[in-house]
């Protein structure tokens, strides 16, 4: 498999690959990497987060013990940080990085905003277990978990009174898009989901009293039908296959969707629902690895930072800033902006955040200066930023992984897209550079906002 392709399938698919073990994998076929990849994800690791207390408290009888519960959730707010922190460590070094991958893109498909820590790591967690798996089952769920229920007000819906919330996000944004149900289905749905709740442990129940058992008339089907029964419905429509494979393209290829490719996309993945099989099925495609695909895409918040990381491994010492910086490029991974989650694209660069994201890798990793001839940089060689950000650098990855490259093999190894002439100039300029400051210099060019 060529270099430049095993680099773009680990940027898409993972969150990069260092330029040693993506030399190791050139000797094998297209497929076999891929196979590769994918293998180290077939044993999902949940990402769960130290809270003793809590576990103690739904080891005895809890019934009725809310308002303790109430103080316990309270006391573990704070590990919101280390939580946060624990993720980002995750997506830069698991070797289940295909389903990290994932779970990062479910988490925006399958959004919820949940401040009760306990029931928000219990969330993503099932991301992680069915995010490769089938996305009937997976949709499913979905549906029952807490987090949910009470993002989209499910344990709201009574039979008599159905709240749609859920339903309606449902059919809208989770499985068929707009244009393909009727507001007659969201109301039938609705009273399907009735009766749907959870235990303060967050395990699963059905109200049978607040449960509508009447016969319900949706998408063409008539019966008792329960919330199970409205997924599966659903999944017979190819509409439903076609939504899911034209917005994983939008992430994983393209936002210029290209009609044929999320047709033929459909077709595999209407056949069983099967995740894993489908991602597969792109990733061995030829048209995944045409230069229109390569470079094309601009970095979320998360990629710059992982792909700053891949570079030098970095770590801040202040869990604090770690937040702020997300926040700051306009995207905290537990805090997303409303039901339909992140944009993406365009949407990440203003003019506020362009002048950020172009100085960010000299901040973390410099002197919050790009590397040049000028007097000002010269001066300022060696210092550090002020203190501003307290972060600890592994030049020496940097070192073993970077220092002995090529000038084309370096920027082949840190951006993903064809060096514009101006950046070529600068860079052929950069003689009296190291390779850490050419490093720098590559970081804060245009290019490596594209993926």
């Amino acid at each position: 498999m060529k270099l430049q392709d095993i680099y773009h399938l680990y940027r898409r698919a993972a969150f990069g690959i260092t330029p040693s073990d993506a030399l190791k994998l050139t000797s094998l076929t297209r497929e076999e990497v891929v196979d590769r990849l994918i293998d180290e994800s077939e044993e999902v690791s949940p990402l769960n987060l130290d809270m003793p207390d809590i576990d103690e408290f739904f080891a005895g009888d809890f019934q009725g013990r809310i308002k303790e519960f109430e103080k316990l959730i309270r006391k573990n707010a704070e590990k919101h940080l280390i939580y946060n922190a624990a993720w980002l460590g995750r997506l830069v070094s698991s070797k289940e990085a295909f389903n990290e991958r994932m779970t990062l893109f479910w988490t925006n498909h399958f959004v919820v905003g949940d401040q009760v820590l306990y029931y928000s790591v219990r969330y993503r967690n099932m991301l992680r277990r069915y995010a490769l798996g089938d996305f009937r089952q997976f949709t499913k769920a979905v549906g029952k978990a807490p987090s949910m229920m009470k993002y989209l007000n499910t344990n709201q819906n009574v039979k008599g009174q159905p709240n749609e919330n859920y339903a309606r996000e449902l059919l809208e944004l989770f499985t068929l898009g707009e244009g393909n149900y009727s507001e007659e289905d969201i109301k039938e749905a609705a009273r399907a989901f009735t009766g749907w709740g959870s235990m303060m442990d967050g395990s699963f129940i059905l109200n049978r009293k607040q449960h509508d058992f009447g016969e319900k008339e949706f998408m063409g089907w008539s019966g008792d039908l329960d919330g199970d029964d409205i997924v599966n419905i659903i999944c017979k429509e190819k509409a439903c296959a076609s939504f899911i494979c034209e917005k994983l393209y939008r992430y994983f290829v393209n936002t210029d969707v290209n009609r044929n490719h999320v047709e033929a996309m459909a077709a595999r993945f209407y056949k069983d629902y099967d995740i894993k099989e489908l991602m597969r099925f792109v990733f061995t495609s030829n048209w995944f690895y045409d230069e229109v695909n390569i470079g094309n895409k601009i970095k979320s918040p998360i990629d710059l930072l992982t792909s700053i990381y891949r570079v030098v491994p970095f770590e801040f010492e202040d869990q604090r800033q770690q937040l702020f910086v997300q926040r700051l490029l306009g995207q905290s991974m537990l805090e997303p902006p409303n039901v339909a989650g992140w944009p993406g694209g365009r949407s990440w660069i203003n003019s506020h955040t362009l002048m950020i994201r172009l100085k960010l890798a000299s901040v973390f990793l410099g002197n919050g200066m790009i590397p040049s001839d000028s007097i000002q940089y010269k001066v300022a060689s060696g210092r550090t930023f002020g203190g501003k950000f307290k972060i600890s650098k592994n030049w020496e990855s940097f070192d073993r992984q970077y220092g002995k490259l090529e000038p084309e093999a370096l920027f082949e190894a840190i951006c993903a897209t064809g060096i514009t002439k101006d950046s070529a100039k600068m860079f052929a300029e950069s003689n009296g550079f190291t390779q850490r400051e050419r490093s720098l210099q590559l970081m804060s060019l245009p290019e490596f906002q594209l993926t």
